[in-house]
Formats: C-alpha cells, sequence, structure tokens
C-alpha cells in the first residue's frame, strides 16, 4: 500500500514537472525592445543640457559610479570587494566630460523628491561621498518644470565656481538691442512749394490772443 501511494506521489510530481515546461516556452531570451532609451522627463532635460553646455563638455548618460571612480592601492580585500560592490551598483543620470580627453568634469543627478523613498528622495549617502572624496563635484537638480537652458548653465557655473555672463534682454526671441524704430525728426519737413512755418516770438503770440479775445 505504502508502495502504491509513494508511486502516485511521484507520478504527480512528473506531471508537474511536464506541465510547467509546457506552459513555459522554453525561451531564453524573453525580452523585448523598449520604446525609448529615455523617459520623456529625461529626455526634455537631455535636450536642455544640451543647449546649456553648447560644445563646452560632452554628455554621457547613465554611467556606472564604478566607471567614473576607482579604487586606491593598499587596502584590504574586504573593503575592496565592499566598495566594488557599492560602485557596480550606482549609476549617474549625467556625467559631464571635457570634450578633447573624456575626463570627467562634473556629475549631474536628476532628483525627484514626489517619493518617499531611496536615492529619489534623500542624497544618496555614499554616491555624494565617493564623489566628495575623490573631487568630483556632484551637482543634484530637482525634477520641476518650467526650466531653461539658462537655468541649467546657471546652475552648472555656480558648481563649479564659474561666472556666467548675463544675457541680453529677450524680445519676442530676438536680442533686443535698442530703440525698434527710427526717432522722428522733431524738425519740420519741408515739400514740394511749401513754405516753413516761422517760429513767433512771446510778444507776436500775446497779440494775436488779444486780437482773438477782442474779436469774439
Amino acid at each position: 500500500m505504502e508502495f502504491v501511494l509513494l508511486l502516485i506521489l511521484m507520478l504527480v510530481i512528473v506531471v508537474a514537472l511536464v506541465a510547467s515546461r509546457f506552459v513555459d516556452s522554453g525561451n531564453p531570451f524573453p525580452l523585448q525592445r523598449k520604446t525609448s532609451l529615455f523617459s520623456p522627463v529625461e529626455r526634455s532635460f537631455m535636450q536642455l543640457l544640451e543647449k546649456a553646455v553648447i560644445n563646452e563638455y560632452k554628455i554621457l548618460n547613465r554611467v556606472r559610479l564604478s566607471d567614473v571612480l576607482d579604487l586606491k592601492t593598499g587596502i584590504s580585500d574586504k573593503a575592496r570587494n565592499n566598495t566594488l560592490l557599492k560602485l557596480n551598483a550606482k549609476y549617474l543620470d549625467f556625467v559631464l566630460c571635457d570634450p578633447t580627453d573624456l575626463s570627467v568634469v562634473a556629475v549631474l543627478d536628476l532628483v525627484n523628491n514626489s517619493t518617499k523613498d531611496g536615492h529619489n528622495a534623500v542624497p544618496d549617502w555614499f554616491v555624494n561621498g565617493a564623489l566628495d572624496a575623490a573631487g568630483v563635484p556632484y551637482l543634484r537638480m530637482k525634477i520641476k518644470v518650467g526650466y531653461t537652458a539658462a537655468d541649467i548653465q546657471t546652475a552648472i557655473a555656480a558648481r563649479l565656481g564659474k561666472t556666467v555672463t548675463k544675457p541680453e534682454p529677450m524680445f519676442k526671441g530676438l536680442v533686443k538691442k535698442g530703440p525698434t524704430r527710427p526717432v522722428r525728426s522733431l524738425k519740420p519737413a519741408v515739400s514740394g512749394n511749401t513754405l516753413p512755418v516761422p517760429a513767433l516770438s512771446h510778444s507776436q503770440i500775446k497779440a494775436q490772443q488779444t486780437a482773438l479775445i477782442q474779436a469774439s
């Protein structure tokens, strides 16, 4: 009797395994292409960032922290392994590099304060501390509507200790540098046979006013 029960149990297990194989397609790559590499917010900010830096910096996206920082020599194997795990697990939104040799100039991360947990809400102590220890300028910008390229340019310059020249006031997309129409001449125009009207003296004006009063 026990043998029969054991046999039934084994049959149930075999049937379950076979059924799971049929349910699973067996495709080792159950993947599909994403519709876009960046989210709409990331794409919009990227376009503004490109306008802000113009050709001064090369912009790299989603770079691992381990690609920006390297371990010092003379540390223990335990410290090396723990630090490498953290470095490989962290990704940076934007890295500004020198266009000539691609050396790292600064790091910029977008921050979404609408959430209350993780790196999106509070500064990541490891990323902030690691970049600070390596002397890499780190800038975090809150995600919001209404950014302009000038806003981002000013924020980057302030973090790098640079000054930004204030642009000329804008008028319908064009730089407003002076009057939009010529100044009219104060002299009376002379055309054809028309003679210029001579200017009257104060006494002549008073005489005309007196004559008008008497006539009335």
